[in-house]
C-alpha cells in the first residue's frame, strides 16, 4: 500500500492555523539549521500563492505524519493506495479508451482436479475476464495490446505461462482437446437459444452424464416442478436452476460457474454446494475435475469451496489474483483487507459482522402496524398469511423457500397487489417505498432522473451523498443512462431510488442480488441508517443468510409447498426465528470467532451434531 497525504480544503483554514504543517515539517526544520551558504532541500509542504492552498509533493514527502498530527483542524489526512505491481507482466490488458488506460489483469487461478476453487472479489476487478480466459473465449495478450489486430498466438501464451497446470490447460485449449462447461452470469441468451422448447426436453436431449447424477441434479434443483414449462415462462430463480443444470449435465474437463446463487433461496444454495462438490470429486462414472465458482454469498462460498483465491486491486483499473488459500483463511483475509502470506494490505477498511439487536424485548415496543389474516389466490397458487404485528423502528426479515409467496406478500404491503376479498387487510396506513425483486431497464432516463421520478426527492446534498449514494457508488452513476448499467449498477440505482424516498415503511425484495461482498455489507448498514434516520420500518426479503443475520431484528418465515401453497410463521424474535428457519432447511451454522461471519457446518460433523443436540442451530461461536 502506498501512503498518500491529502488536504481537505473544506477544513483547511490558513487564517487561524499558523501553517503548522509547513513550520513543523522535518525538512523545514532541517533547512533552518543549515549554513546559509548551503543548498536547502525542497520542502514537500508549501503554500501555492496562485490558489492560496496548501500543496503536498508526494515524491519529496518523508511520510512521517507530523503535518497531519500538527494540523489544528485535521485538514491533512492519510489515504492508502494499492500500487500496481511493476515487476509483473500483465496476464491480459484491454486497449486504452481515449485517455483512459485499459484494465490490466495479473496472474491466473490454480486449476486443481477434484477441488472446488472459490473466486472472491469486488465487481470490476477482473473475475469475468478470468473466466473468459479459462474458458478459451479470450486469449490473454500478456499486456501486448495491438489496436490494429488485437491478436496473439496460443504458442506465445503457453511459452510465457509459468504454472504447469495452466500451461497444460492452454495447450489443450489450443489443440481443441479441452471441453469447458460454462454457466454465465447473464441468462437472457438462453431464451433465444431454446425458444419454443420445454425445460426437461432440453435437458434430456443434451444430457451427457450418468442417469444417477442426472437424477440427483433434477432432485436437488427441483427441476420436476418446471419440467413442462417453456423457458420464457420461467421466473428468474427457475431460469437460474435450469442454467446450472444445463452445465452440470455436460461431460467436461473444467466447470466454470459464475454467480449461481442469484434469485435462489437458502435451501437451493445448500443443494447447489453439494452438487458442485460432487461434480468436482467425480460422481458415479464422472471423473474428478476442477470446478471454478464466482459467488458473493460468503456462507455458500465458504461451504462449497476447498480453496479460495482472492481478487484485489483497483476496480476498473487493475486486478491481481492471490495465491491459493484455505477457505477460512481466504475469506477472513478478504474481510480483513490483508494477505498475511503475501504481506499485502489491499484495503484500509476491515469488515466484520455483529448481531443486530436480537436481544431487544418487544413486549412494550410501540406498534407500527397490525394486519389480520391475508389471502391471495392465483390460478395454481394460494398464499395464506396469519395475523401479525410490525413494531416501530424495526427491521423485519422475510425468509423461506422460493415459490412460497414472499414477493406476493411484499407487493400486497406495497399496494401493488390486492388481496382476496375475504381478507380483512385494508393496507398499511403509512407512506410505503418499494424495491421490487425483478428490475428492468426499459427507460432512457439518467440515473439521477430515475431516482427523482421514483422517490420524489431532489436532494443530492453532501449529507445524502454521505449516507446513501456514495457508500453504494451511485454518485458516480448519476449522469449515466439506466439502459447502459450492468446488473449490479442497476440494482444499486433501484435501492437508492427506494431509500431516497421519504417513507414510513421501506419494503426491499432481495436487495443483495447482483451485489458483491462489500456492497452487500454496505447495503445492510445503509438500510439500518436510513430507517433510523427517518424513524421508519424496513422489511427485507433476503436469501443471503449472512446479510439476513447481520441486518434483521425479527423474522417472518414463509413455508408451504412451493408453487402451490404458501403460509407464514411469525413474526418471531430473531433467535427463535433463525433456529426454526435453519431447522426447516436442515442446516446449522456457527460464527467465525475472528470476523463474526456465519459459517455453515458440514452435515454430520461434530459441530453440526452438537448444535442439533442443543437445539441451537443458529450462531454458536467456535
Amino acid at each position: 500500500m502506498k501512503k498518500v497525504y491529502l488536504v481537505d480544503y473544506d477544513l483547511c483554514n490558513l487564517r487561524f492555523c499558523g501553517r503548522q504543517c509547513i513550520k513543523k515539517c522535518p525538512i523545514t526544520l532541517s533547512n533552518a539549521r543549515l549554513n546559509p551558504n548551503k543548498k536547502k532541500k525542497e520542502v514537500p509542504v508549501w503554500l501555492q500563492k496562485s490558489t492560496k492552498k496548501i500543496r503536498i509533493n508526494d515524491e519529496g514527502c518523508l511520510k512521517c505524519g507530523i503535518c497531519a498530527n500538527m494540523c489544528p483542524p485535521k485538514a491533512i489526512y492519510i489515504k492508502y493506495q494499492l500500487e500496481e505491481p511493476t515487476n509483473l507482466i500483465p496476464t491480459h490488458k484491454y486497449p486504452n479508451s481515449g485517455e483512459k488506460t485499459g484494465f490490466r489483469l495479473y496472474n491466473l487461478p490454480t486449476l486443481i482436479s477434484g477441488k472446488v476453487t472459490g473466486l472472491c472479489g469486488p465487481n470490476g476487478i477482473g473475475k469475468t475476464t478470468v473466466l473468459n480466459i479459462i474458458s478459451g473465449n479470450l486469449i490473454p495478450n500478456l499486456g501486448q495490446v495491438d489496436l490494429n489486430t488485437n491478436k496473439i498466438q496460443w504458442e506465445t501464451v503457453i511459452k510465457n505461462i509459468r504454472e504447469s497446470e495452466m500451461r497444460n490447460h492452454f495447450t489443450a485449449l489450443s489443440q481443441k482437446d479441452c471441453k469447458i462447461a460454462y454457466k454465465r452470469q447473464v441468462l437472457r441468451v438462453l431464451f433465444d437459444k431454446y425458444k419454443g422448447k420445454r425445460v426437461m426436453d432440453i435437458l434430456k436431449a443434451e444430457n451427457e452424464v450418468s442417469l444417477l447424477f442426472f437424477q440427483q441434479i433434477s432432485d436437488y434443483l427441483d427441476l420436476h416442478a418446471i419440467a413442462d414449462r417453456f423457458l420464457n415462462e420461467c421466473s428468474g430463480g427457475e431460469l437460474q436452476r435450469f442454467a446450472i443444470a444445463s452445465v452440470l449435465i455436460k461431460e467436461a474437463d473444467i466447470y466454470i460457474i459464475d454467480e449461481p446463487c442469484t434469485f435462489l433461496d437458502v435451501q437451493k444454495r445448500m443443494k447447489l454446494a453439494q452438487l458442485f462438490r460432487a461434480r468436482a470429486q467425480g460422481f458415479d462414472r464422472e471423473k474428478p475435475c476442477p470446478v471454478l465458482i464466482v459467488e458473493h454469498d460468503l456462507a455458500v462460498l465458504d461451504y462449497v469451496s476447498d480453496i479460495i483465491q482472492l481478487f484485489y486491486g483497483a476496480p476498473h483499473q487493475f486486478g491481481i489474483i492471490s495465491n491459493p488459500l484455505t477457505t477460512k483463511k481466504g475469506i477472513n483475509s478478504y474481510l480483513d483487507g490483508y494477505l498475511k502470506s503475501e504481506n499485502i494490505e489491499f484495503r484500509e477498511t476491515k469488515y466484520g459482522f455483529k448481531r443486530s439487536s436480537s436481544g431487544r424485548t418487544w413486549s412494550n415496543a410501540k406498534i407500527f402496524a397490525q394486519y389480520e389474516k391475508i389471502s391471495k389466490t392465483f390460478k395454481s397458487f394460494r398464499l395464506d398469511v396469519d395475523p401479525g404485528t410490525i413494531y416501530a423502528s424495526e427491521i423485519l426479515g422475510i425468509v423461506g423457500e422460493n415459490g412460497c409467496g414472499k414477493s406476493t406478500f411484499a407487493k400486497i404491503l406495497a399496494g401493488e397487489l390486492k388481496p382476496d376479498e375475504e381478507s380483512k387487510f385494508e393496507g398499511i396506513q403509512a407512506r410505503v417505498s418499494y424495491k421490487p425483486q425483478y428490475i428492468t431497464q426499459d427507460t432512457t432516463q439518467t440515473v439521477r432522473d430515475f431516482i427523482i421520478e421514483r422517490s420524489y426527492n431532489y436532494n443530492f446534498s453532501e449529507e445524502m451523498l454521505r449516507v446513501l449514494y456514495r457508500p453504494l457508488g451511485v454518485n458516480k452513476l448519476l449522469n449515466r443512462s439506466i439502459a447502459d448499467l450492468s446488473g449490479g449498477e442497476l440494482q444499486r440505482a433501484y435501492i437508492c431510488a427506494c431509500l431516497a424516498k421519504s417513507a414510513d415503511l421501506y419494503v426491499l425484495d432481495e436487495p443483495s442480488a447482483y451485489l458483491d461482498v462489500e456492497e452487500r455489507i454496505h447495503i445492510g448498514q445503509i438500510i439500518r441508517t436510513i430507517a433510523k434516520r427517518n424513524a421508519a420500518v424496513a422489511i427485507c426479503i433476503e436469501h443471503d443468510i449472512q446479510i439476513a443475520d447481520a441486518l434483521i431484528d425479527r423474522l417472518l418465515l414463509f413455508t408451504g409447498k412451493p408453487g402451490i401453497l404458501g403460509k407464514t410463521i411469525g413474526p418471531l424474535n430473531k433467535r427463535d426465528g433463525m433456529n426454526l428457519f435453519l431447522e426447516t432447511i436442515d442446516v446449522t451454522f456457527r460464527r467465525d470467532p475472528k470476523t463474526g461471519r456465519a459459517r455453515l457446518n458440514k452435515k454430520g460433523s461434530q459441530l453440526d451434531k452438537a448444535q442439533r443436540a442443543s437445539g441451537q442451530l443458529w450462531g454458536v461461536k467456535h
